[in-house]
């Protein structure tokens, strides 16, 4: 009994020996290949973008929405209530300033085209016949004077009825719009088509209490159409509204631009990018480079194929590119991309677009 006692100890000591061996193995190879990672890690090579640190002049734009006229616009505008007789012109038709855009019934009730048609002629013989008497010596120069005064007053009202049912473009240019059918009765005041000069366009748009100041008579525009950003125009602002606007306290600025291929029509809408403020000449580096960490902002410098953190201080700032007043030189070298897995001192290679 006592010798099975003996040999259940010696078995219980060697199997505390195997566990005890087995786990100091395992525990210094796990780590050597902590070891063998970490000398990885303090070797691996990050691979980045670099760019330099330079002077060049950046600007703050900011995009504001605008609406589009033509440089020059006029509404065809219904001077009396009557029905349309004919319309003489169609969308994007070209016509000339004095041509005949739309003719009203001459002999409807709210026209007096006939009556003042018929005065005219009555007047224009009396007058003739006043001039021939005249010169026989039948009657005086009084007789004739006032036979012009009423030819005058009876020719002006001829034409102003006739301006009210043959309402002609003021301005040469396309029309834009047409509003009306032939035979509709129409109310004076009505709009009946538009008229433009779309060679060249005016976008107007509102800025800020803010913003006004930065602006001025000049000051070049960008415009374009969220539809086709491939024609974007350049224009100049050429009128700044100095009192606001009472609804949106806000002031309007007309900027005008060419029209080319004139894809833009009166009554589109368009995007406008204005510059509001230029700094010449400063040291700049891209934005996206800047990391900014608990109010601080760092880039990483590169010297010799390693990283170095720099703490910068930044200025002026859009987009693209931001001004550093302190922390970098002209001609430093700094990471573009890559830069989230570096630290102080890392190895890296550059990669080349």
């Amino acid at each position: 009994m006592e010798k099975y006692r003996i040999m259940k100890i010696k078995t219980i000591y060697f199997i505390i020996i195997i566990i005890v061996s087995a786990s100091f193995f395992i525990y210094t190879g796990c780590g050597k290949n902590d070891k063998q990672n970490n000398n990885i890690e303090l070797n691996e090579i990050i691979p980045v973008s670099i760019t330099t640190a330079q002077k060049r002049d950046i600007s703050n734009k900011r995009t504001y929405s605008g609406s589009l006229e033509g440089i020059k616009q006029s509404n065809i505008v219904a001077k009396i209530s009557e029905r349309i007789v004919s319309i003489n012109v169609a969308v994007d038709q070209y016509v000339n300033a004095g041509q005949v855009v739309v003719i009203f019934d001459k002999t409807g009730p709210s026209s007096q085209y006939i009556q003042a048609s018929a005065n005219f002629e009555n007047t224009k013989r009396e007058l003739e016949r006043m001039k021939a008497l005249y010169s026989e010596g039948a009657v005086a120069k009084q007789a004739v004077d006032q036979a012009q005064t009423a030819y005058e007053v009876a020719q002006a009202n001829y034409e102003a009825s006739k301006s009210a049912v043959e309402l002609v473009s003021p301005i040469s240019g396309r029309v834009t719009a047409v509003n009306v059918n032939p035979g509709d009765w129409v109310t004076a005041g009505s709009v009946l088509a538009v008229v433009a000069d779309i060679s060249r366009m005016v976008v107007i748009f509102n800025v800020s209490e803010a913003e006004i100041g930065n602006l001025k008579i000049g000051s070049k525009v960008r415009v374009y159409s969220e539809y086709n950003k491939e024609l974007i125009q350049t224009g100049k602002i050429i009128e700044l509204n100095r009192s606001a606007s009472i609804d949106a306290r806000s002031f309007r600025v007309k900027a005008e631009f060419p029209n080319k291929n004139n894809f833009y029509k009166p009554g589109m809408f368009s995007k406008v990018d204005a510059i509001l403020e230029t700094r010449e000449k400063v040291l700049t580096i891209p934005t996206a480079s800047i990391i900014n960490e608990l109010g601080s902002s760092t880039v990483y410098a590169v010297r010799n194929n390693r990283s170095f953190a720099a703490r910068v201080n930044a200025g002026f700032t859009n987009e693209e590119f931001t001004e550093i007043t302190a922390g970098l030189s002209d001609g430093d070298t700094i990471v573009t991309a890559g830069m989230n897995n570096l630290s102080d001192s890392t190895k890296v290679s550059v990669v080349t677009k």
